[in-house]
């Protein structure tokens, strides 16, 4: 495979600018280009062509039966999934409303024309089985880029930037040589939101309810679901909420004291 040097945004003495830098990435993106885009998760290798989502597949050292993985908007879920209206609702309020990472897994409509127009080769690396699975786009610039997306019809496929097995990169700085190179387009916003798990988004099998990966923020995502839909999930032994004894619990106690003294 022959590298190139990608182009990087933004340039040196500049501070981000969402519409522009997301234009630009949209821009690589429909000219058949890989570009590597920053998420509150790490960074993602990403493409909307046959042969850019190709390069990054080998790119990352993937292996025959892995799959890649949609970014797009809500709007994309909502057409491109087939869920009951309730389960629609669920992925509205996690991810649009509480602003939560969240990827998701559920059937899909294979007659729609985004569908339809992907290649036989993208289409095998994107779903397994009836199943697609689609990271919802949060953060201004990755839900401008998706927007744009929206706008022109074309649809943005990748996975982390990374080698495959290696770890998510937070940093542009730590991707490997191979991924990095691989792309046409560097959107360097500098050290990612969920740096201190050390891991991937959450997936979530919406229409069986069952958790494909704890990911990082995956026990807020826990918590809500039990809160709002009483909803169970299996607990994330390396992230467990504190139970009582916390601050609120403290207070309480404090109050019934007072309340008992001056009875």
């Amino acid at each position: 495979m022959e590298y190139k040097i990608p182009r990087v945004i933004p340039d040196p003495g500049m501070i981000p600018n969402v519409e522009r830098d997301a234009r630009e990435a949209f821009e690589a993106l429909k000219a058949g280009g890989v570009i590597i885009a920053p998420m509150d998760s790490g960074y993602a290798l990403l493409s909307c062509s046959a042969e850019g989502i190709e390069r990054a597949f080998q790119a990352k050292q993937r292996k025959p039966g892995h799959t890649l993985g949609v970014v797009a908007t809500y709007a994309t879920h909502e057409q491109l999934h087939v869920l009951p209206a309730e389960k629609f609702e669920m992925t509205r309020v996690i991810t649009q409303d509480m602003h939560s990472l969240l990827g998701v897994v559920a059937p899909y409509r294979k007659d729609h024309p985004r569908i339809a127009a992907l290649s036989p080769a993208t289409l095998a690396r994107a779903t397994k089985g009836d199943t697609l699975g689609i990271g919802i786009a949060e953060g201004p610039f990755l839900r401008e880029l998706c927007r744009l997306n929206d706008e022109d019809g074309q649809l943005m496929i990748g996975s982390s930037a990374n080698l495959t097995g290696r770890g998510q990169k937070y940093r542009v700085q730590d991707i490997e040589a191979e991924v990095y190179q691989s792309a046409d387009l560097v959107v360097d916003y500098g050290l990612q939101r969920y740096h201190r798990y050390k891991r991937a988004g959450t997936i979530f099998d919406i229409d069986n309810m069952r958790v494909i990966r704890m990911g990082a923020n995956y026990e807020v995502f826990r918590a809500r679901m039990a809160q709002w839909w009483g909803v169970e999930l299996p607990e994330d032994p390396e992230n467990v909420v504190g139970r009582a004894g916390g601050v609120g619990e403290g207070l309480k106690r404090r109050l019934l004291g007072i309340l008992d003294c001056g009875s």
